[in-house]
């Protein structure tokens, strides 16, 4: 049979020795795409290599290439990764051969089709929207002999139960969080202005539930129940998470989840079903906490401010944890709209706090208003990816500055919430139960603590106020 080496790149090499910001979480894309060769094909094999995880440098990386003989190699790759990937793709076809064929995929090439004309002497073809059947149909046809197009779209499968579960052995398992990634739906409806999803697929489609449970008692035994949804709006199906939640309670499995939604899409009959079904966390998108610009910038204006703390008093109620979004400096944003952000994130009393600066990542609207405006140039993405605007992705990739704010201005107000939220006592002692409950997590703690003292942000989002 012949080898299809899948690889999950590095944010970027220095002297050939990988960096990643976060490599706990496996990576979902391309186990979907491993596992949809491995079982309709007779013909290919599929392996993946997730380079950051496994810390494979470029020399290890050449072993294992001539070792495997792979028929095609596939670079998954999001806007972060683009110093890796073209670093990768580099190295494998000047250091270890021309001949191999490399697809490219994944979330940047699905907003950034041209990137493989820019590099056309490293890239063979390139993949668009979600891959799983067209990929295996694109290797077919080299198979055979045919040829096809530089830049191919992809196929949506509409009944998503037909795509088998990510095979976990195609990965070392041990190297990750313990906790099990699993996707309920794909696709997202909304447009918010930031966000380049819908340049991957809007058409939302879910699992049958018999299909979701499978997986979890697939996974159950080696993850504890623990289960993190990566679904871009769960609750989006209401009825499909009620089937959900009543299912599992008959199954009597003691789960323990966390989901992504939005406010506008729960209430209390849905909350209580979560709960009962092991819910114990759940991720909001606020990103502001004024409601004009929630509704004319970002396009997220179905709720009031009055609606979230209603919402966050329900999961207080229910007893489910609530993390949130927040962004600041969004277009046309005030200093006295940038207040009232600030203090919803310190009067709301949620427990867990994501809070950036706009990334205006291709495919987005940010990233054409942010073109109009000339904060960025078309030449933007490959002066990041060839390392023109410094080594990795931190505090080298663009953001989002509007007129009337100033960037020391942004950079010392998320400083300052960040610092207020995390060193309140609420936070602090919730943070030294879990570790106590969870030892794995006191290490990654206290780097972010480290961070927060000296810097004001997480070890993940290290800004440098410095471009």
């Amino acid at each position: 049979m012949k080898k299809i080496l899948l690889i999950n790149p590095p944010l970027y090499y220095s002297d050939g020795i990988p960096h990643s910001l976060d490599a706990t979480v496996p990576p979902l894309g391309p186990l979907y795409i491993a596992s949809y060769i491995n079982k309709y094909s007779n013909d290919f094999k599929a392996e993946i290599i997730d380079v950051g995880v496994e810390g494979v440098d470029l020399n290890d990386m050449k072993e294992r290439i001539l070792a495997s003989r792979p028929f095609v190699v596939g670079i998954y790759s999001m806007t972060p990764q683009l110093q890796g990937t073209l670093e990768l793709a580099r190295f494998i076809k000047n250091r270890i051969s021309d001949k191999i064929k490399i697809f490219l995929g994944g979330p940047h090439i699905s907003a950034d089709s041209g990137f493989i004309d820019r590099n056309s002497n490293l890239f063979d073809y390139a993949i668009t929207g979600e891959g799983e059947k067209t990929f295996l149909d694109s290797i077919n046809k080299l198979a055979s002999g045919e040829e096809i197009p530089r830049i191919i779209e992809s196929e949506i499968i509409n009944d998503i139960d037909s795509i088998p579960f990510p095979d976990r052995k195609l990965i070392i398992r041990e190297k990750y969080r313990k906790s099990e990634s699993m996707l309920f739906s794909r696709g997202c409806p909304y447009s918010c202005y930031y966000c380049s999803r819908p340049s991957i697929s809007n058409k939302v489609r879910y699992r049958s539930v018999k299909n979701l449970i499978e997986e979890i008692k697939l996974c159950y035994n080696y993850c504890d129940g623990h289960i993190n949804f990566q679904d871009d709006t769960f609750t989006l199906n209401k009825k499909q998470v009620m089937d959900f939640c009543n299912e599992m309670e008959k199954e009597k499995l003691q789960l323990h989840w966390e989901c992504n939604t939005r406010i506008d899409l729960v209430d209390p009959e849905l909350l209580a079903a979560m709960k009962r079904a092991g819910c114990e966390l759940i991720h909001f998108g606020i990103e502001s906490g004024n409601e004009r610009v929630r509704k004319e910038i970002i396009l997220k204006g179905n709720f009031t401010n009055q609606r979230i703390y209603e919402v966050f008093e329900m999961c207080k109620q229910y007893k489910i944890k609530v993390a949130c979004y927040f962004m600041i400096g969004h277009p046309t944003e005030t200093k006295d709209e940038l207040s009232d952000t600030r203090n919803m994130i310190l009067k709301s009393g949620i427990d867990v706090l994501g809070l950036s600066i706009p990334f205006p990542f291709p495919g987005s609207r940010l990233y054409d208003i942010a073109l109009q405006e000339g904060i960025i140039s078309t030449e933007i993405i490959d002066q990041f990816a060839e390392k023109k605007l410094g080594e990795g992705y931190s505090g080298n990739y663009p953001i989002y500055v509007s007129d009337g704010i100033e960037r020391e201005y942004l950079f010392n107000m998320m400083k300052d919430i960040n610092r207020k939220f995390y060193f309140s006592f609420r936070i602090l002692w919730a943070r030294l139960m879990q570790d106590i409950i969870s030892p794995g997590r006191l290490k990654s703690d206290m780097i972010d603590l480290f961070f927060m003292i000296t810097q004001g942000t997480s070890s993940r989002k290290p800004y440098k106020n410095s471009k």
